[in-house]
């Protein structure tokens, strides 16, 4: 909520229990202003959502993928057989 005076603005902001406890420590820790705290509190917020997102994501990805790559690697395995067969046949000169 944003409240404006002819000089003073006041932001309210609400801030669940479990940042708050988080970052408390590390304003009174390192002996910032409180008003620091929102600055922290937010860079820290977006850092975890932003590294929880990507994790998410590639997540998904991966489990999208892994049935193409299946069938990938199943078709090939006949490939791989022949190959590892020349390599033994040339290794012991038959």
């Amino acid at each position: 909520m944003l409240r404006m005076n002819k000089n003073i603005k006041e932001v309210i902001v609400k801030i669940p229990k479990r940042m708050l406890n988080e970052n408390e420590h590390t304003v009174v820790h390192q002996e910032r202003e409180r008003g620091d705290f929102v600055y922290i509190s937010t860079k820290r917020y977006v850092t975890d959502y932003e590294s929880h997102t990507i994790r998410e994501a590639m997540m998904k990805g991966y489990i999208e993928m892994s049935q193409i790559n299946l069938k990938i690697a199943s078709e090939c395995l006949h490939v791989e057989y022949e190959a590892q067969h020349t390599v033994e046949r040339l290794v012991s000169g038959g």
